[in-house]
């Protein structure tokens, strides 16, 4: 993992960006350029994804990570976003899935995603995946 400094300015990104989405969500939907290929990844519905993780959990954490990790649109995000916008939208997603399936306020989401059992299940699962692909 990055550097104490680089995860918290990633966490402070991706909390404004967690934020961003659930002030998104209440607004109406804007007309986008039917002609534009690319995903608005700030407006996709996660709840899909966050079920396939929640259903994970129950194995395992590692399973969690390994669902969330293979999930075809994390490929569409790093193919669309780069590595530095798609670490974001991960720990985005990340803390909005704690939020959504445990309740937790975001300082509790991102103690579990910074965790030292988190952070190995993680790691394990990014070279199970990495080793599938």
């Amino acid at each position: 993992m990055a550097a104490t400094h680089k995860q918290d300015k990633r966490a402070a990104r991706a909390k404004t960006k967690a934020k961003q989405n659930r002030v998104k969500r209440a607004t109406p939907e804007v007309e986008l350029d039917p002609n534009d290929q690319r995903i608005d990844f700030e407006s996709v519905d996660l709840t899909e994804l966050f079920k396939l993780m929640r259903d994970a959990e129950q194995q395992s954490q590692q399973a969690l990570c390994v669902a969330f990790l293979a999930h075809p649109l994390l490929t569409l995000v790093f193919e669309q976003e780069g590595e530095e916008g798609a670490m974001d939208f991960i720990l985005a997603a990340l803390l909005e899935y704690r939020q959504w399936s445990a309740g937790a306020d975001e300082a509790q989401a991102l103690a579990w995603i910074e965790s030292p059992a988190f952070q190995a299940d993680y790691l394990a699962a990014s070279e199970q995946v990495a080793q599938q692909g």
